[in-house]
């Protein structure tokens, strides 16, 4: 289960490298158990053409400000985690992605494409 920390450490990625840049792609899965009220197709349409703001954390929650809503929220549960493709964001292993990796994983509920190419899942 992540710890404080390790959703820190992810919020601070964000801030650190997401801020200012625009989403141009996102692909949602359609799990109802995890994304409630709103079809996976309108959360991706509505969230192309965002660009995020800020990334805030309250205890094992993390919320990206958009410059206008809605504002997606993350709940670090069990396995809970922000991977971004090409960059190490903890030192523990299962937070690595490689090139041989399949990408997004098949247990990713949100992937987010940025303007500048930065991949998130």
């Amino acid at each position: 289960m992540p710890e404080l920390p390790e959703v820190e450490v992810a919020r601070r990625a964000i801030e650190e490298h997401c801020v200012g840049k625009r989403i141009v792609q996102c692909s949602v899965a359609d799990n109802p158990k995890v994304i409630d009220g709103v079809t996976p197709s309108n959360l991706e349409s509505t969230l192309v053409g965002k660009t995020i703001v800020l990334a805030l954390r309250m205890g094992k929650n993390l919320w990206l400000c958009l410059d206008s809503l809605p504002f997606p929220t993350f709940q670090f549960g069990m396995a809970g985690a922000i991977y971004t493709k090409g960059m190490t964001l903890t030192k523990y292993k299962r937070s690595a992605v490689s090139d041989a990796d399949e990408w997004p994983s098949k247990l990713s509920i949100i992937f987010l494409q940025l303007d500048d190419g930065l991949e998130l899942s």
